[in-house]
């Protein structure tokens, strides 16, 4: 709509920061307990409810992606979820509205019905409220929707090599965030010149941003327009000149000129 509106406008630039079906790529993980609170701060910060939560989780096939779902839906289980003001203190408190807790619901429940296996069942934790529990539902192998779940439900896909977990991660009409957990620096180098995304990290969580970096993302996630420091460059138009202190004659006249 803000596309068509700006149509014909030429002398106005449009800078787009949407959202995201933003890839967590698990390798090797030489502490599984930092690699669990990696995904739990990517996936399940403020309910879910950043443009850059982690949506997708792409784990490998065998024992060491068996042992790490295991331990994540445990940490899951054990997630403290609650109003904001509650003591302890919540990891997050209630989505935006109970209509958006709703449609989680609703989009987890399709995607069982689509076949995926729920690791951690997301839930209503209070009768009336838009508190929900974080999920993860196993879609391994499904043709699924490339849509955006604005809450705390995380989908995961296993992959049987390094290529597979490439293809999976850039899936998605989407380019804003990805992350890669583990792995070596060889491995991050291919990761970051492979992956379609604006914000790529690495051992970090996808959440949160410096300002002095830049800010946004590709296809439909924006229009490659970053912000931050460098939104500088478009608030703002270039200008060239030439100028001298002094005005002056030239040594030679330009020929057909007599002064």
């Amino acid at each position: 709509m803000l596309h068509r509106q700006f149509a014909g406008q030429y002398d106005k630039i449009l800078a787009l920061e949407l959202g995201g079906n933003n890839p967590l790529v698990v390798k090797d993980v030489p502490d599984q307990d930092a690699a669990v609170l990696t995904i739990l701060q990517s996936a399940f910060l403020s309910g879910g409810q950043r443009c850059t939560c982690a949506r997708r989780l792409i784990v490998p096939e065998g024992p060491v992606g068996d042992h790490l779902l295991d331990a994540l839906s445990d940490a899951i289980s054990r997630l403290h979820v609650a109003g904001p003001f509650s003591e302890p203190a919540p990891f997050y408190g209630g989505l935006v509205s109970v209509a958006a807790a709703d449609g989680l619901l609703e989009a987890q429940a399709a995607l069982e019905e689509l076949g995926g296996s729920v690791l951690a069942r997301m839930e209503r934790l209070e009768e009336d409220t838009s508190l929900l529990s974080p999920g993860l539902i196993d879609v391994t192998g499904l043709t699924l929707p490339d849509e955006e779940h604005f809450g705390p439900l995380l989908k995961v896909q296993r992959y049987r090599d390094w290529d597979e977990a490439i293809r999976l991660a850039n899936d998605t009409r989407y380019g804003l965030a990805a992350g890669l957990i583990g792995g070596e620096r060889t491995d991050w180098d291919d990761f970051l010149l492979r992956i379609r995304a604006g914000i790529v990290n690495w051992n970090r969580q996808t959440t949160g941003a410096s300002g002095d970096a830049p800010f946004g993302g590709v296809g439909e996630s924006g229009n490659h327009r970053p912000s931050a420091f460098y939104a500088a460059d478009y608030c703002a138009y270039p200008v060239a000149s030439m100028e001298s202190d002094d005005l002056h004659l030239p040594d030679q006249l330009p020929p057909g000129v007599s002064l």
